[in-house]
């Protein structure tokens, strides 16, 4: 049995039935089984391909007709398989309708009008059990208060779809902004937040007394914080690949002014120079980690790829070391100098 009604999974909190159809959809409840579905989605498209809205009698007995709908899916639709579902123990929807769920209703009368005309002869009143096989819940659109029921029914369902997608569009955003890399900008101003520094000297003496040693104090220097600049020169690395970075790097750092010191250093071939070198070979990691214990810069930006790092020393605690990867996602020297992977422009 197929139909071209589109099918929509939703909690059955939100349904109120396993299964719904208001012959335009057919919702089935997320909490369904596979045999479950398979009975419900059956049931359901039954209800559509039979077309139930439109056969029904407009001035008749609505709640034996929908009695009548049901027994003609259990009677012409069920197979064994939806029998047993429907009947086992737990079953989400036991006590639907099944084939002879109405006493004394002949086995030979199938259609829903011969069942519809039979209740009303036989039946006073409707049967305790008034859910369908697969207990759902289906409504006609040719009476305009099912109408407005069924409107509003799927207005709930859009609106709470709309409102999870937003949430899942919010929950992608944010997640983006937590595992985006931080700007090279934003480590630059963290590092330069405290622009004096503090050194010990006789010149303010400390006010507290050793014995008869005077003991040295803290004294502020308005010191232009010293700012290292890295860039790889090996074998993996040539000029080309670091222009767009060093013309970014350059107009950057400009904005700090006279308030930082810069110096530039260049690396490759198992050699660290101030001038800028050839380059090849191997990637002296070492030298670069080897400078920044001598010289303990405030900030130590190095422009590299992701070439192997072997055993290096660790950069003083207050350096902040910046990496810029380039040709790559991630550096290995920034996880070997404790520092951060961050991209050049935000």
């Amino acid at each position: 049995m197929i139909t071209a009604a589109p099918i929509i999974r939703k909690p059955v909190a939100i349904l109120g039935h396993p299964g719904l159809t208001d012959f335009t959809s057919i919702y089935i409840a997320s909490e369904l089984n596979t045999g479950e579905y398979r009975t419900t989605l059956r049931h359901e498209q039954a209800h559509v391909w039979a077309g139930h809205n439109r056969r029904r009698p407009k001035l008749g007995d609505q709640g034996k007709w929908k009695i009548a709908c049901e027994m003609e899916i259990a009677r012409n639709i069920y197979d064994q398989e939806d029998i047993d579902t429907i009947k086992a123990p737990r079953s989400r929807l036991l006590g639907g309708y099944l084939p002879d769920s109405i006493d004394g209703l002949p086995v030979d009368i199938v259609l829903a009008e011969d069942i519809y005309e039979w209740l009303l002869a036989h039946l006073q009143e409707l049967p305790e059990s008034t859910s369908c096989g697969s207990k759902c819940s289906h409504e006609s659109c040719d009476d305009p208060e099912d109408s407005i029921s069924i409107v509003e029914a799927r207005g709930k369902l859009d609106e709470k779809e709309k409102e999870q997608k937003s949430r899942e569009a919010a929950k992608t955003v944010y997640a983006a902004i937590l595992n985006r890399p931080p700007s090279l900008i934003e480590c630059v101003d963290a590092a330069l937040r405290y622009r004096i520094a503090r050194e010990s000297s006789y010149r303010r003496p400390s006010r507290r007394l050793s014995g008869d040693v005077l003991l040295k104090g803290k004294l502020s220097i308005p010191r232009p914080p010293l700012v290292e600049i890295f860039v790889d020169r090996s074998a993996s690395f040539d000029a080309q690949k670091t222009s767009e970075a060093e013309q970014a790097l350059a107009s950057i750092l400009s904005r700090y002014g006279a308030s930082i010191r810069c110096d530039t250093w260049f690396f490759g071939n198992d050699a660290l120079s101030s001038r800028d070198i050839l380059g090849g070979g191997n990637t002296p990691y070492h030298l670069v980690a080897d400078h920044i214990v001598l010289s303990h810069p405030k900030i130590a930006i190095i422009i590299t790829d992701d070439d192997p790092v072997g055993c290096i020393q660790t950069p003083p605690s207050d350096t902040s070391v910046a990496c810029i990867p380039i040709g790559c996602v991630h550096t290995n020297i920034s996880g070997a100098l404790k520092g951060k992977d961050v991209a050049v422009i935000r």
